[in-house]
């Protein structure tokens, strides 16, 4: 009991500690990447309030319509549902003390930041914090922090999100298949719907982010890799020293069904996984029974180097759905029970179809994704 207390207290330190700056890298980025920048807080008036309680969402807008390097202000900034729209070709800083605070809403559906259909964007240390505890309805899942549909070479590097009312990222198709899409780092944090959201993209890179407390409205996943419908595409989809933590249903969760075997090939690879205290860290739902399949879906699934400790209810799920042909390949996978006696197995180079199942997998045909 002792041992597992002492877990937890690291956990929570590594929550609220982990989200700090680092000011030499900031400053190695600043002086690297934001020559002839423009610091949006000369768009605000000299009186400004800096407590984070008056919304400057059209004078950060302007800011960012009229510049291409943007440092954002030091301090927090009131942002209505509106929201922030990026351009193309832009440079932007989160400063140490930087964030958005989400003004109160009651729309069931918003983007804090959107990057919709713009190509070439770097962004650095984005600090979002949402609505999830003051939202002024019940209505809708799909309040985002970032939103990127349909756009090219996007970059975000150590994100900070938390408490929205739908997903920390959403990556999704408008018009054209999102390509080029890299979230390095960061934190995403007690988000209600999805950590983040991989909807449809070629060549997406997720690596070293830690996703946690994900809770409130299902998925409730830390990872949903999920298409909306057959236009959608996976491949290439590369996750990377991924930290899932106490989200209430997946760590990760592959749900592909809606690609209904009328897309190329999906290929996906999960590596380094790391899951703590989800409910399940890994589930796969990558056909479903109630859809008419054009032809069974194809591809390949490869995880490898993973580690699954203290699950609330598997280690693996496999949801129930029709036959498929994809290559479902397991390397070096390591459990940890969360019983007293802290029972341990290792599952080494296993390739395996969808139809079979491990002895450490709990099969379940009610899905928990809905």
């Amino acid at each position: 009991m002792k041992r597992l207390q002492i877990i937890l207290l690291l956990f929570y330190i590594n929550i609220f500690f982990g989200q700090q700056v680092n000011i030499a890298e900031f400053a190695s980025i600043k002086s690297k990447y934001f020559s002839n920048e423009i610091y949006a807080e000369t768009y605000f008036p000299k009186n400004v309030d800096k407590s984070g309680n008056t919304d400057y969402t059209d004078l950060l807008q302007k800011a960012v319509d009229e510049n291409t390097k943007i440092i954002f202000p030091n301090y927090p900034v009131l942002i209505s549902d509106k929201g922030i729209n990026f351009r193309s070709n832009q440079y932007i800083l989160f400063q140490p003390n930087s964030k958005l605070i989400f003004k109160s809403s009651s729309k069931g559906g918003y983007e804090i930041i959107k990057m919709n259909n713009i190509n070439n964007v770097k962004a650095y240390f984005v600090n979002i914090e949402g609505d999830k505890y003051h939202h002024l309805s019940s209505e809708g899942e799909w309040g985002h922090g970032v939103l990127i549909k349909s756009s090219s070479n996007i970059m975000l590097y150590k994100p900070m999100i938390s408490k929205c009312w739908g997903d920390g990222i959403y990556i999704g198709q408008e018009t054209s298949v999102p390509q080029n899409i890299t979230v390095n780092g960061g934190l995403i944090n007690d988000n209600r719907r999805n950590g983040i959201s991989v909807i449809s993209g070629i060549d997406i890179t997720l690596k070293n982010i830690t996703i946690s407390n994900t809770k409130g409205h299902n998925p409730q996943s830390g990872i949903d890799i999920e298409p909306n419908n057959g236009k959608n595409r996976l491949t290439n989809i590369v996750l990377n020293n991924i930290t899932t933590k106490n989200n209430a249903v997946h760590g990760i969760i592959i749900s592909t069904g809606n690609l209904n075997g009328s897309t190329q090939p999906i290929s996906i690879t999960i590596n380094n996984h790391h899951d703590y205290n989800s409910a399940i860290a890994l589930g796969l739902g990558v056909t479903r029974n109630n859809l008419n399949y054009i032809q069974p879906l194809s591809g390949k699934i490869i995880i490898s180097n993973s580690n699954y400790t203290f699950p609330g209810k598997a280690f693996i799920r496999n949801y129930k759905g029709k036959k498929s042909n994809i290559d479902l390949s397991f390397q070096n996978m390591n459990f940890k029970r969360s019983n007293a006696a802290g029972t341990s197995a290792k599952l080494s180079a296993v390739s395996l179809p969808l139809n079979q199942f491990l002895s450490d997998f709990k099969q379940n045909l009610d899905s928990d994704v809905k």
